[in-house]
């Protein structure tokens, strides 16, 4: 019997392990394109949602805070009531400045006024809430407060490419 003898070609690689070719490179990098804009695109929606996330927060703020004026103002709640930031004056009354501070009625007043200045951000150079409006109103038949804040947002899109309506507004129910 002979031995079996294999044969070697040196250094030689057989055929299909020489390297990657243009095309195979090419659609690596289109894969890879793709990726990259799919990450890009959730990254924007996930901007977008913070910053959603956050004018809410301001709002909620916003709201709760009139509400600890009434409530800390109760014998006066009546001077709260059909309230709105529009067209307000922001100019806080001279009772606040006095070492002697405010009487309930000009409370009122006042706390309309700085309500007024945090909603639509003047003079802080930056408004709390884009386009921010508040607005009280009062129900004599159930006792209800109601306080509503709404501000500009940049329209969002749904999973089914729906504009997604109703997230800028703020709404808290309250009785004294």
């Amino acid at each position: 019997m002979k031995p079996v003898i294999a044969s070697f070609q040196g250094n030689r690689a057989p055929q299909r392990a020489r390297g990657f070719t243009l095309i195979e490179i090419l659609v690596t990098m289109f894969i890879l394109a793709i990726g990259l804009l799919g990450l890009a695109g959730l990254t924007t929606e996930g901007m977008k949602n913070n910053q959603g996330a956050y004018l809410r927060t301001q709002a909620s703020i916003l709201a709760y805070d009139m509400v600890d004026r009434i409530r800390a103002n109760k014998n006066q709640a009546a001077g709260y009531q059909g309230f709105s930031t529009v067209n307000a004056s922001t100019a806080l009354p001279s009772c606040v400045s006095d070492a002697a501070g405010c009487t309930a009625v000009d409370r009122v007043t006042a706390d309309l006024a700085e309500w007024t200045r945090h909603v639509q951000g003047a003079g802080a150079g930056v408004a709390m809430l884009p386009g921010g409006q508040g607005r009280i109103f009062f129900d004599g038949t159930s006792s209800i407060y109601t306080i509503t804040i709404i501000w500009q947002e940049t329209g969002r899109e749904g999973d089914a490419g729906e504009v997604v309506a109703g997230d800028n507004s703020y709404v808290v129910r309250f009785t004294l």
